[in-house]
């Protein structure tokens, strides 16, 4: 059985070149199918860590926000911080 090598690596190369091409089309593809702006996102455990993060993503997507948290006075904090961003977040004490 004889392989040609030449061909393989073209066909490799050729499919690593095309792989960024790739990935900015599907980022596109998702911009375009999961559009958040207007549509309001419930958000627990919103006022530090990884919420405040979903939630500070969230509000630069043009999404509105709602957080609750147990901590009053970081929920406020937070509050302040996603609403300078140019959000619209309504926070709860939960």
């Amino acid at each position: 059985m004889h392989i040609n090598y030449d061909s393989l690596f073209r066909l490799i190369a050729f499919a690593i070149a095309l792989f960024p091409v790739f990935l900015l089309l599907d980022r596109w593809w998702r911009e375009q199918t999961y559009d958040l702006r207007r549509k309001t996102v419930l958000i627990t455990g919103g006022s530090r860590g990884l919420g405040l993060v979903m939630a500070r993503q969230l509000v630069d997507a043009g999404a509105r926000v709602a957080i609750c948290a147990r901590d009053e006075a970081e929920l406020e904090r937070a509050r302040t911080d996603l609403e300078q961003r140019g959000g619209t977040v309504v926070a709860l004490t939960c």
